[in-house]
Parts: C-alpha cells; structure tokens; sequence
C-alpha cells in the first residue's frame, strides 16, 4: 500500500512555465517588429514599379502615337487626359495590370511637342514625369 501512496503523490506536469511564455511572445514581439515595416517596404517598392513600368508604357504608346500623328494631343484635341477612361477613349491605351483601380492617371500639357504623365496612388501623387524622361517620385 505504500507504493500506491508514494507513487500517486509523483505528478508529473506537462505544459509550459509563464517565464518561459513570456520570453516566447518577446521572441515573437522582436521579430514581428523588425518584419511588418519591411514587408511595408516591400509592398511600397511593388507599388513604384507597377507604377514605372505603367509609366513606361503609356511613354512608348505617346511617342509611337506622335510619329505615326505627329502630335501628342488625341483626337478629341483635348490638351489635358484626367484619368483612364479618357486615356482609354483618345489613345487605347489601357495598363490593364490595376484590378483594383488604385492608380489613377492623368496626362497634361498635351501638345506637339510635349506631355506630362502623373501617377497617383490611393488618391496621393505617386510619380510624374515629362516627355524627355524627367521623373519626379514623391
């Protein structure tokens, strides 16, 4: 009977101590502060190449729309585009990469000689650029 007592009394505790989950969340809390803001940048990165690359294709369509009319303004003769659909209505010319529409887009100071293309996102001015290749990125 003693060995009934003795053995009843070993309890053996599985789980984990509070020390030990306090130090697993400050282990995590570590690495979720180093990782959200880069994930943040990653994703502001993504945004300006999306940008850049629709940049670079409505630069080409512009300047293959001048040689074949010698003139960047479309056929509406409107100097200013201010946003896709009316891109899309004078030149065709459609990203089609943007699902969600949260780039906007707008073409001034269309005429002969030149052009100004602006990018926004999410309503804030992401990136213009000119007819000879100046980019501002704000």
């Amino acid at each position: 009977m003693r060995n009934f007592c003795k053995q009843s009394h070993k309890h053996i505790l599985k789980g984990f101590t509070l020390v030990e989950l306090m130090i697993a969340i400050a282990i995590m809390s570590v690495i979720v502060a180093i990782a959200i803001p880069a994930y943040d940048g990653y994703i502001t990165e993504a945004r300006i190449a999306t940008a850049r690359s629709n940049i670079d294709s409505l630069r080409l369509f512009l300047e293959d729309y001048r040689l074949d009319n010698g003139t960047y303004v479309g056929p509406s003769g409107d100097a200013s585009r201010d946003n896709l659909a009316e891109i899309e209505a004078d030149f065709g010319w459609n990203p089609r990469q943007d699902s969600d529409a949260l780039f906007t887009y707008s073409l001034t100071g269309l005429d002969a000689t030149g052009y100004t293309i602006t990018i926004n996102y999410s309503g804030a001015q992401m990136i213009s650029c000119d007819e000879s290749s100046n980019c501002t990125y704000h």
